[in-house]
């Protein structure tokens, strides 16, 4: 009997634990998402800028060609930008979502330890020991597995900032690229030359988006990865791997 009540009276710092590293891990989710809040407008900047610049390579008649192909390219990049917003958004509903179970499953927690620890404290037998016992398991292994669906879901948000970096680095090529066509483009030189700095305006604030963002996701994958390692550890040291 009490080799079942023992782990019982450490379970408030474990639980201090979790709660702590929850609340670290949905600090650096709300970060990351903030980091991201313009992406949408930034995406819709480009698309407007992209059908400029293909009305303005049709101007240029042959001399634009490549530009129009390259304008073409930016409108699938804008694309993929609007498809990550999207995923993020829904990323950020879950996120929340989880983190609210978490925190109704570490309240719920709390209340067992003390319930666990009255029945500890007191003359019950070991079938009310035992029953208050697996109670407080089925909590934790629901806990554990939000904290691991948590974990999945920075994880996705880590694959999602990747995306906006592939998304910075072909775009910074565009322009680059604009702006060579724009050197043999004689009297829409400076049309062409234009709609290559306004893009790399807006893969200098895509960078900065980025740079923003992925401290606070790196910070969340950690925690993700340790709150999932944490919980399974719980489980072992109370005896419920099976």
């Amino acid at each position: 009997m009490n080799q079942v009540s023992t782990p019982v009276r450490e379970r408030t710092p474990r639980t201090d634990r979790i709660e702590a590293r929850a609340n670290g891990l949905l600090s650096d989710c709300r970060r990351a998402f903030h980091a991201f809040g313009e992406l949408d407008e930034l995406a819709e900047n480009l698309r407007i800028l992209s059908l400029n610049a293909e009305l303005a390579a049709g101007r240029a008649g042959d001399k634009g060609r490549a530009v129009r192909a390259l304008t073409q390219y930016t409108r699938e990049l804008v694309n993929r930008l609007a498809q990550i917003q999207g995923e993020m958004n829904s990323l950020r509903g879950r996120t929340f979502a989880l983190s609210s179970t978490i925190l109704r499953g570490l309240s719920q927690m709390s209340l067992f330890e003390r319930a666990c620890g009255l029945i500890d404290d007191h003359d019950h037998d070991a079938r009310a020991k035992s029953a208050a016992d697996h109670a407080f398991h089925d909590i934790m292994r629901m806990l554990v597995d939000t904290l691991s669906d948590m974990a999945n879901c920075v994880g996705e948000l880590a694959r999602r900032a990747h995306g906006v970096e592939e998304v910075v680095s072909q775009s910074d090529s565009i322009a680059t690229n604009i702006a060579i066509e724009a050197a043999a483009a004689g009297v829409h030189e400076k049309e062409f030359r234009t709609v290559s700095d306004t893009m790399r305006h807006y893969v200098d604030d895509l960078r900065k988006m980025i740079d923003e963002a992925s401290d606070a996701v790196r910070r969340a994958s950690e925690k993700g990865e340790s709150l999932r390692r944490l919980g399974m550890d719980s489980l072992g040291e109370l005896g419920f791997n099976g």
